[in-house]
């Protein structure tokens, strides 16, 4: 009887429900799209692991060299060949691992080294599945010549490739090599150590010094086991896509997202349905209904729009990822996947919404009197309250992404204390008397010689550090830079006079604020270093606010020497101390980085990224443009760039997911406004009889969701705000960063882009919806 009574009173707020339904729909189907389409992609791995090392059903990589990682083996590269090559039908192939000096549109590459795995040019093409565009290179050249997978370029080229007939130039640990680029395969990606690049003969035998022995063997098939062997099925995890990892990082997010989304919206409706049926329920309570039984009539009504609303929205998307997957059949040769996982978690999803909404509003419900209420309207303001807190929660989310990623992002941008710019001379470096070459450049106001080096901390071995992934043996080390410069830091912990004289005169360096913080330090402690067994003491004799970790970064200063890429921070020293700790013999030893500062004029009227260039073309002009090292410029703002347009980039993908639910909840006007109709239907029908117009009734309308968005605003942003410096500090805790400052920042450009988008969205909502239901409105 009361499913019949539910069923009745739905037919007459199909509104209401409609909302509601469309709200779980939305909030389930968006999660089970999203997270099956990620499913279906990385179904598809396997297929492309395959589809790529056709030729070779196993190989074994034995031990590539890369720049800046692993030893060399101790065997020589013959005594390899002969181990390797016992058995019929093994190719070996010769590889060197260099980084590519890519710079599209002029500009270095703010990012990870693009690094490309290069082979000698072999007799047939090695990926027959891969098409070639142009030719392979001519061992018979004269000039050195190069082929390329379009995804080694790709992968860190920001989607700009050079054409065929372009040169690109190759650094390794001892020279560089530049090679004119004869054709591309189209291969988007490889298995990791497989070659991206093939050159002639007189090109690979320049890169001889850069082998250390190693040698990469394919074998095909095997008829062993062999320690070591990979397979298209181990490796088939490379192949999935980088939606997978973001998916990962926004699925708490998102499915929070997406449940506060429904539960708003059902909510809402569940109240604006109960306000319209007062009367009914009034009624049914004099004839002897319990208020039990009015709970059971709110659940009904709150399940079937859950049920409906959750079968709707898995079923429009499972059948649009159907139908998008069964249009591009080259791109998903293995066919839909789909997340049952995320599918069935959304189901249960929406029985607990439905359950919940009914728990919220529980207390409404059991003190609903017999009689007295029935002709008792809510007032305006109070059936706005449950839309205003819909749509404060909206409005929150996207500003707490929004906070938490600019409060996040705070501690990698640059400080401006530092330099313009830092150069980098790699790999071979030159001499200090060239460096003497640079004093005199045009646009450059001070210049002076960076010496970097990597040392281990002495008196703590071996630590244990967690991350993120869980915990790793890591063995901590600290930056130090030397150079007769000391810009003007600011300090927390002496000051600039005296801490430069300190340095300048002993064994002492100048130290960050986190590492201080992270490692408790303090003005006049000692920080003992290991440079090849040998303990280097030096003193604390100052401490800096700086935020340096994209610079050492970007600028290439850390990870050289074989050191790891990971720094707990920079030590500023003099050349005195850098060449008492540094264990290499002098004459090995080269200027590797400069720093400096332009004229502000030559700034002002050339602008950072042309100054950049400028400066950078005229370093390498001076010093002669010498084969074995490459000269590029890092710029401190467009270094602060890159990071800044990666990181919007990550926030704006996580940012967009609360924005849509926002969109969605958007919907819950159209029940607000329906029910603000009929509550206020005399009121209309008397302003139209005294000649109130359609506009001027409409408006009235409109106020009551201007003021429920207006309210919901009012709200959201700051309790977004502080949601957002929350999440930042758990975020901050769990990251191997220790020691990052805290930061607040609130991205005010961003959010109110966001809070206008919010008002559109409820405007493109409300204004059609107040049109039709006045012109409903009858004299």
């Amino acid at each position: 009887m009361l499913f019949k009574l539910v069923l009745k009173s739905l037919s007459k707020g199909k509104a209401r429900f409609l909302c509601a339904m469309l709200g779980v729909a939305s909030a389930v189907g968006a999660v089970a799209f999203m997270f099956s389409l990620t499913a279906t992609n990385d179904a598809q791995a396997p297929h492309t692991a395959r589809y790529l090392t056709a030729p070779w059903q196993a190989w074994k990589i034995d031990g590539l060299e890369m720049r800046g990682r692993g030893r060399s083996s101790e065997k020589s590269g013959e005594e390899k060949r002969v181990a390797i090559t016992k058995e019929k039908g093994d190719k070996v192939f010769d590889l060197v691992g260099m980084t590519i000096d890519y710079r599209p549109d002029g500009r270095v590459l703010q990012g990870p080294p693009m690094i490309a795995v290069i082979s000698k040019t072999p007799k047939e093409n090695p990926y027959k599945n891969a098409m070639l565009e142009g030719r392979f290179p001519d061992n018979n050249a004269s000039e050195f010549e190069v082929v390329l997978t379009r995804g080694t370029m790709k992968r860190f080229g920001r989607g700009k490739i050079p054409q065929i007939g372009e040169s690109v130039k190759f650094v390794g640990q001892k020279g560089t090599l530049t090679a004119r680029i004869t054709g591309y395969l189209s291969l988007e990606k490889l298995p990791m150590g497989f070659p991206g690049a093939f050159v002639n003969d007189k090109a690979f035998a320049t890169l001889e010094k850069e082998k250390h022995g190693k040698l990469h063997l394919w074998k095909t098939p095997p008829k062993k086991e062999i320690k070591g062997l990979q397979t298209p099925d181990t490796i088939a995890v490379q192949f999935t896509s980088d939606a997978s990892r973001n998916m990962d990082r926004a699925k708490p997010l998102m499915l929070w997202a997406a449940v506060l989304t429904a539960l708003c919206l059902l909510v809402n409706s569940l109240i604006l349905s109960l306000e319209a049926k007062r009367k009914e329920i009034a009624t049914l309570r004099l004839v002897g209904l319990t208020k039990w039984g009015v709970v059971k009539i709110v659940f009904i009504e709150s399940f079937l729009a859950s049920f409906a609303g959750m079968v709707t929205g898995i079923s429009v998307a499972m059948l649009s990822l159907y139908l998008y997957v069964k249009s591009d059949p080259a791109t998903f040769p293995m066919g839909v996947a789909f997340a049952k996982g995320e599918i069935i978690a959304s189901i249960i999803s929406a029985i607990v919404i439905s359950i919940l909404s009914v728990l919220i509003i529980l207390k409404k419900v059991l003190t609903l009197q017999v009689l007295d209420v029935a002709d008792v309207p809510m007032s305006n303001r109070k059936r706005s309250v449950g839309m205003a807190v819909t749509f404060a929660f909206g409005v929150g989310a996207f500003v707490a992404v929004e906070v938490w990623g600019a409060s996040l992002m705070k501690a990698f941008i640059p400080s401006p204390e530092l330099p313009d710019a830092i150069v980098s001379l790699l790999p071979g470096g030159a001499s200090s008397f060239d460096i003497e070459k640079l004093k005199n450049l045009p646009g450059v106001k001070k210049i002076a010689e960076l010496q970097p080096l990597q040392l281990y901390f002495a008196e703590e071995g071996k630590r244990e550090e967690k991350t993120v992934q869980g915990k790793m043996k890591a063995r901590s080390n600290a930056l130090l830079l030397a150079s007769d410069w000391l810009p003007e830091f600011k300090f927390t912990q002496s000051d600039y006079a005296s801490a430069k004289a300190k340095i300048m005169s002993s064994d002492s360096c100048i130290i960050t604020d986190m590492m201080a913080r992270a490692r408790k330090l303090k003005v006049g402690d000692k920080i003992k270093l290991d440079s090849r067994g040998a303990v280097i003491e030096l003193e604390v004799a100052g401490v800096v606010d700086l935020n340096w970790h994209m610079v050492t970064s970007r600028g290439l200063v850390r990870g050289l020497n074989r050191m790891p890429s990971f720094t707990d921070g920079p030590l500023f020293v003099s050349f005195d101390t850098i060449a008492a700790a540094d264990f290499r013999p002098a004459q090995m030893v080269r200027m590797t980085h400069v720093w400096l500062d332009y004229e502000d004029k030559f700034l002002k009227e050339n602008g950072v990224f042309p100054a950049g260039r400028k400066v950078e073309k005229s370093i390498g002009e001076a010093l002669g443009n010498p084969p074995d090292f490459t000269t590029r410029l890092h710029s401190r703002d467009e270094i602060a760039d890159g990071t800044l347009s990666h990181g919007a980039n990550l926030i704006g993908a996580m940012a967009r997911i609360p924005f849509i639910f926002l969109a969605v909840l958007s919907i819950g006007f159209v029940a607000l406004l329906v029910a603000a109709t009929d509550a206020s239907k005399r009121e209309y029908m008397t302003l139209r009889a005294v000649g109130a117009t359609h506009a001027q009734i409409m408006y009235r309308l409109l106020k009551v969701a201007l003021r429920a968005a207006g309210w919901g605003i009012c709200f959201g942003v700051p309790g977004g705000a502080l949601a957002g410096w929350l999440f930042t500090g758990m975020t901050r805790s769990a990251m191997s960063h220790w020691g990052l400052p805290p930061s607040f920042v609130v991205p005010y450009p961003v959010i109110v882009q966001g809070v206008m988008g919010a008002v559109l969205f409820m405007l493109l909502v409300s204004i059609p919806t107040s049109w039709i239901l006045v012109k409903r409105v009858k004299v």
